[in-house]
């Protein structure tokens, strides 16, 4: 019995040796992205009914709204941006009411609408049961 015969023949591939990139922290990291910009972005735009602004040094953050009111130059009531008249503005706060509950509504009135218009969208917020309210300004730059 011939032991000593046995022999073994090694191949090596050319593929034998591979880099591996490991994705694990570049997947991590896109997340990561994905989540701050969730965070940090505003979900749209507060409305896309133009409207200039008033300007006041003491503006504050803009804040999350349960309903947006904004009231152009041409003295035209849009509550969400959906238009509404005059007459049927109390009826419709009354219906929002429930929604809006604790949280704030924003008034935005153009700097050329008029002041009684503005005064109102105000009163016939608080006859709805709706007293918090904010006006809309920007800060001069």
């Amino acid at each position: 019995m011939d032991q000593g015969l046995k022999t073994t023949i090694k191949v090596k591939s050319k593929l034998g040796y591979r880099s591996l990139i490991d994705i694990t922290s570049l997947v991590d990291m896109t997340f990561l992205l994905v989540a701050f910009f969730m965070v940090t972005s505003s979900f749209g735009s507060l409305s896309s009914i133009t409207v200039h602004l008033p300007k006041a040094v003491q503006s504050g953050q803009m804040q999350h709204a349960a309903m947006v009111i904004s009231i152009n130059e041409k003295n035209e009531v849009f509550v969400n941006d959906v238009k509404y008249a005059p007459g049927d503005l109390l009826q419709e706060f009354r219906k929002r009411k429930e929604l809006v509950k604790d949280k704030m509504v924003i008034i935005r009135g153009d700097r050329d609408a008029n002041y009684e218009t503005i005064i109102t969208v105000m009163d016939l917020l608080n006859q709805a049961g709706i007293p918090r309210f904010t006006l809309a300004t920007v800060k001069p730059k």
